[in-house]
């Protein structure tokens, strides 16, 4: 909603208190100009109207001043007044009046305040949506050359009366060729809450469809600058964003870019490059965006992600749902964002492809956000020595060699299926291959504890025996050969992997070894 909103206000609004200067012109006394304000937006607005001082000047040009406007939704005294205006005035010439379309020269309102209830900008409690749309409401009888908007501030209240509020505060909107059966040129400056940063935009607006105003035309560019992303929990960085706009209030089409040279998430705080290209449509009267195309380069990854950011009634905030898609990237740039380390865990090229679910809520991202998908890896190896020690291990007693040089620092095909809740990601068919050995595992890894809980299989090129190497353990251990032999391999080993990710553990899974029903 923000500026769109408080266009749709200021129009009826501005429009009329210019009307009051057709009464002026004809001289008028205060008091029937005064009844005219106060009837007109009653009738325009199908609401109930307050207006404390008023005053009318007519020499040397048309002067009107108010103050105190107040606009109720009609029989609703249970919700916040639908605009409130501290003050307002209205100038314009005479001679501008004895002519059609009557002109005046501005509107300038001060401390205007509209707050938008449960259910959107419905006068009445179950008003039915128009069903037809119309071309325009005829031709203007009154042209506001510019219109001027000072501290509005837009609030739109949540249907739960333990929620805050969401503010918008519009610093300046301003309007020229005001006439609501026109295109109006319109810039606006504000502050959005979240992610907070300053938007300014600008462009034009109408011609105004009074009988479906999500029909209302609009067009413009807009430019959001120093988005703290630290006010939405869980992540953070600053991000700058351009884009253009198109279409109509129902259905607006935005393409644009964004660059947050810093994005991180608070779980690792480690910040990374991230720039964004997008196509997206917005439906204006209710905030849904959908994202058509997404084309993100973090780092050096690319990401490319289609999906919605939507809201669901009766819920504070909206959830984000998307299909993501990796073909080329790399693994060390994602585990740099999710595990707190100096470096990444393994390095390696990574293809994904993965559902995204953000659901609204007062968490931290990482623990509201929910993944499920799979992923393949090559030629990736471990950064860290002790682990890569310890699979250089593993690979030589699978090959029969234990004594023997260390073998190469790559795995290949490592691939799985993956899904992420409530900061645990969990891991199923995840099977990698070192030289002499195949390993599939499957089990949890905690994001925030770091505690690993991995089991699975070890299949050798080498019997148990032969892993061993030579002297008298390898003929003591071959006679428990036969529990792990394996009609396609030299033998199968039941292992686990536990500990944490500084500490990792490798063993034997004993348990599993004498459950066997057959080797």
């Amino acid at each position: 909603m923000t500026t769109r909103a408080v266009r749709w206000i200021a129009i009826a609004v501005g429009a009329t208190l210019v009307a009051v200067a057709i009464a002026a012109s004809i001289g008028s006394r205060t008091a029937t100009l005064r009844g005219l304000v106060v009837s007109t937006l009653s009738e325009r607005l199908d609401s109930e109207v307050e207006l404390s001082a008023f005053s009318v000047d007519t020499f040397p040009t048309v002067t009107i001043r108010g103050d105190a406007l107040v606009i109720r939704h009609r029989g609703r005294r249970d919700v916040p007044p639908l605009v409130s205006v501290k003050s307002f005035t209205v100038t314009g010439g005479i001679f501008d009046l004895l002519v059609r379309p009557r002109r005046f020269r501005t509107v300038t309102l001060d401390g205007l305040e509209i707050n938008i209830p449960p259910g959107g900008l419905s006068m009445k409690r179950g008003d039915p949506q128009p069903a037809t749309t119309q071309a325009g409401v005829g031709p203007s009888p009154l042209i506001v050359e510019r219109l001027f908007s000072r501290d509005a501030m837009l609030r739109i209240i949540p249907r739960r009366a333990d929620k805050n509020p969401k503010l918008f505060a519009i610093h300046t909107l301003e309007m020229s060729s005001l006439g609501l059966s026109q295109q109006m040129p319109f810039k606006a400056e504000l502050t959005n809450p979240i992610p907070k940063g300053s938007i300014q935009t600008s462009g034009t607006f109408g011609p105004w469809q009074r009988e479906d105003p999500g029909a209302t035309p609009l067009s413009g560019r807009y430019t959001f600058d120093d988005a703290d992303l630290d006010t939405i929990k869980g992540i953070g960085g600053i991000l700058d964003s351009t884009g253009d706009f198109s279409g109509q209030l129902n259905r607006i089409e935005v393409k644009g870019e964004t660059s947050t040279p810093d994005f991180h998430i608070d779980i690792s705080g480690q910040p990374l490059p991230l720039n964004t290209k997008f196509e997206a449509v917005v439906d204006g009267t209710d905030g849904d965006t959908y994202l058509t195309n997404v084309s993100a380069m973090l780092h050096e990854t690319s990401i490319t992600a289609k999906g919605a950011v939507t809201g669901t009634r009766g819920v504070k905030g909206r959830t984000v749902k998307l299909d993501v898609q990796i073909d080329e990237g790399r693994i060390e740039h994602l585990l740099k964002l999710s595990v707190k380390t100096e470096k990444p865990l393994m390095v390696g090229d990574v293809a994904l492809h993965t559902d995204f679910l953000l659901p609204p809520g007062e968490a931290d991202v990482i623990d509201r956000l929910r993944l499920a998908g799979q992923f393949g890896l090559e030629s990736a190896r471990f950064t860290d020595k002790g682990v890569q020690s310890k699979i250089a291990g593993m690979s030589q007693r699978a090959r029969g060699t234990p004594d023997g040089p260390p073998g190469e620092n790559v795995m290949s095909d490592l691939k799985g299926r993956f899904r992420l809740q409530d900061g645990v990601l969990s891991m199923s068919n995840l099977t990698f291959a070192i030289p002499g050995a195949t390993v599939n595992l499957q089990g949890n890894y905690g994001l925030k504890s770091e505690a690993i809980a991995f089991d699975g299989t070890l299949r050798m090129q080498a019997t148990i025996s032969e892993a061993a190497g030579g002297g008298m353990k390898s003929v003591f251990l071959k006679l428990v050969d036969p529990l792990f032999r394996s009609r396609n391999a030299g033998a199968v080993v039941p292992i686990k992997v536990t500990g944490t990710r500084k500490d990792p553990k490798f063993g034997l899974d004993v348990g599993k070894v004498f459950n066997k029903r057959s080797p």
